[in-house]
């Protein structure tokens, strides 16, 4: 029988009995999603002989099979994303079938075993093509869905020139000047719709559709948290079933895609025929319950930082540069202090936050000193809620870092200072408790449904306020 411990919303497999002969890791354990199986789980199993690891398990922690003689055959399904040190040590393991889903293989995962080379090959192959890509012919491009109605704007040059520029950043990948995370392939998304430009010498189509380029067919579906936060696929574009072009979008992590003309337009002009389709996406992307893991909260700042590009290369100005950023600024410390008062089950952090607040509007203290502080923990809070854990240590951790700043700039201690502002620590009920009784909260405190779903909800909020600010902003480029 398999054991196994609940983190979240996902089941971690840590151990089953020692006499199993074939070991099958369920996908689900009691409704839970099986994500993981922790490192050294089921070590020195003298009989075990096979094992079948299903593609919800994305992690194989370190040690986790080491040392189990028998243990022949293992089978991966899609979906294993990565391997993690020493994991197979010791086994017989003489052959095996690694998904195209692996993104990583720790360091002597498979020491000892007959299939080593195997896995050597593989290793080599999937370093060797990591960031190869086809460039497009530059005949199409990506544009916000507002240029639409200024199409007749929109002429060759301009669309190879934004192809060109898009390809240029693979170029500089391939040859290490440039990591992947910085790639700038904007998200033009307005609800889930964009603008495809292309065009052709005199010649007309009747039919549009698209498929996913192979080398982008195999990100689909994966995950990894050292990758960029969002996946960049190349789309091939049919014109009535032959294919005449490429590009390239960004969108979050997702198991399915699917893209579909809504819309076209054509216009002739010097010599081409112009095409513009207003392209609705389908996107099917993890549950709530793992959110966080497709969009990471550096968000804003992989915003701001598409705009500084354009900035350094004379696409907007620096007036527009700073219009952007001082908006995405206050767009975070509003989208920071929404969720963080909607908390439940903190009642001590609730209590300092409330005093916080009042001593900002108090005339005998530094107010100004004040709210730059509130400013500058609205930033590092947002900076910390990458995953759900981080939500414990704001609330019943980091919160006394507040506690030390308050009683320093006031001369006061902190029940003094609430005593000065009329305000009680309390429960959710209004009912008075001591900081003990609040402190004793954090035992519950994470398995609370309410604030799981909150922060899932706060993660896909935070995109779709990028993606309408990315939407309000993205025509700088093209007035400037």
């Amino acid at each position: 029988m398999i054991t196994y411990e609940v983190q979240g919303k996902i089941a971690i497999a840590n151990g089953s009995t020692k006499e199993d002969v074939n070991l099958t890791i369920p996908s689900t354990i009691d409704g839970f999603l099986v994500s993981k199986i922790e490192q050294n789980s089921f070590t020195e199993m003298s009989k075990l002989k096979k094992v079948i690891i299903p593609k919800s398990v994305k992690v194989i922690g370190a040690y986790s099979f080491a040392n189990c003689p028998m243990l022949k055959e293992v089978i991966l399904e899609e979906g294993v994303e990565v391997i993690e040190d020493w994991a197979f040590i010791s086994c017989n393991i003489e052959k095996i079938v690694l998904p195209k889903s692996i993104k990583s293989i720790g360091q002597n995962a498979f020491l000892g075993n007959m299939c080593k080379f195997e896995v050597d090959e593989f290793i080599k192959e999937k370093e060797q093509g990591k960031y190869q890509r086809s460039h497009t012919n530059n005949r199409c491009a990506v544009f916000p869905l507002d240029l639409l109605e200024a199409k007749e704007s929109i002429n060759h040059e301009i669309i190879e020139s934004r192809s060109k520029y898009i390809n240029s950043q693979f170029d500089l990948i391939e040859s290490g000047e440039m990591q992947v995370s910085n790639l700038d392939i904007p998200i033009l998304f307005n609800h889930d719709e964009f603008m495809l430009a292309f065009y052709v010498p005199k010649k007309e189509y009747k039919k549009f559709s698209f498929d996913v380029a192979s080398e982008s067919k195999t990100q689909i579906g994966l995950y990894s948290e050292n990758d960029p936060d969002f996946l960049v696929l190349r789309i091939n574009l049919f014109a009535d079933k032959e294919e005449v072009s490429s590009f390239y979008i960004k969108t979050p992590y997702l198991e399915k895609i699917s893209l579909e003309v809504k819309d076209q337009q054509m216009y002739s002009n010097g010599g081409y025929n112009y095409y513009f389709l207003t392209v609705k996406l389908g996107m099917l992307c993890y549950g709530n319950g793992n959110i966080s893991r497709e969009f990471a909260l550096n968000i804003f700042d992989d915003f701001v930082g598409k705009y500084q590009t354009e900035v350094t290369n004379g696409l907007i100005t620096e007036d527009q540069f700073n219009e952007v950023k001082d908006t995405v600024d206050s767009k975070i410390i509003d989208v920071i202090r929404s969720f963080l008062t909607q908390i439940d089950g903190a009642p001590y952090y609730t209590y300092v936050s409330n005093i916080l607040n009042f001593a900002a509007n108090d005339d005998e203290l530094d107010k100004q000193k004040i709210n730059d502080y509130i400013f500058d923990l609205d930033v590092k809070n947002y900076n910390e809620l990458s995953s759900y854990e981080s939500l414990e240590n704001i609330c019943f951790k980091n919160v006394y870092d507040t506690v030390t700043f308050l009683e320093t700039i006031s001369g006061m201690k902190i029940d003094d200072l609430a005593n000065k502002y009329n305000l009680k620590l309390t429960d959710a009920g209004g009912n008075i408790i001591s900081k003990e009784e609040a402190e004793s909260y954090k035992n519950i405190f994470m398995d609370l449904e309410t604030n799981y779903n909150l922060h899932a909800d706060f993660i896909l909020y935070i995109y779709k306020e990028m993606q309408r600010l990315n939407n309000q902003f993205s025509i700088l480029a093209f007035s400037a």
